[in-house]
């Protein structure tokens, strides 16, 4: 056998041997094992809440009097559950109040706050959105507010009777929040646009037809 022939037999041994202890040794190797386990770069988890009560000092007042308790069991206490809830609230209503004052233009702050049966009426998205297009009326602001004070006062008084304390200023507190977000609903939603290409009422002279158009024949 030439030279150049031995050659290229012991290339292609050596080659099939190398395949043969890389095919052995595959799950022996860290770096391989870790792509059999499925490619997701992190947990899911809920999205990020905005904090809204930065803007509100009475809201920053009732959350260092009753802050949250740290998520640290699987099996949260009914007080837990209630400060969780009360913190929700005061979110909801100071962004709420953001949302409605800044007409939309950052985007909703409301959206990506979980919706509640214990104290919600509708998505706030969806009042926002209603609220910012005309098409909110009183009896709408009475029925959200409505059901947004008692669940909140009832949570405070839960809370501040299991710490042996005296919730009246804090409920005193809580009420003027209330009343914060009222007033900015009040002049915002149930403000007038402007109708520039829609006329007030029959009567108004926006229905008229000039007379030299009213005859003219269709196309």
């Amino acid at each position: 056998m030439d030279t150049p022939d031995l050659l290229v037999y012991l290339v292609f041994l050596i080659l099939i041997a190398g395949m043969g202890i890389f095919f052995k040794m595959y799950p022996k190797f860290p770096a391989l094992e870790k792509r059999q386990i499925e490619p997701f770069a992190n947990a899911a988890v809920a999205p990020f809440q905005p904090k809204c009560t930065q803007r509100n000092a009475d809201a920053q007042v009732l959350l260092r009097l009753f802050p949250p308790c740290p998520d640290e069991s699987k099996a949260p206490t009914e007080d837990a559950t209630d400060r969780a809830e009360l913190s929700l609230i005061l979110n909801k209503l100071t962004c709420l109040d953001a949302d409605v004052n800044s007409n939309g233009v950052k985007g909703y702050n409301t959206m990506s706050l979980q919706y509640n049966t214990s104290h919600d009426q509708e998505p706030l998205a969806n009042f926002v959105g209603r609220c910012l297009n005309n098409g909110i009326r009183q009896r709408d602001i009475d029925l959200l507010m409505e059901k947004f004070e008692k669940r909140g006062k009832a949570l405070i008084t839960q809370i501040a009777k299991r710490q042996g304390i005296d919730g009246k200023s804090a409920l005193e507190t809580y009420e003027t929040l209330i009343k914060t977000t009222i007033n900015t609903l009040n002049t915002n939603c149930l403000a007038k646009r402007s109708s520039l290409d829609t006329p007030y009422g029959p009567r108004d002279p926006g229905y008229a037809v000039p007379y030299s158009v009213s005859t003219l024949a269709p196309f």
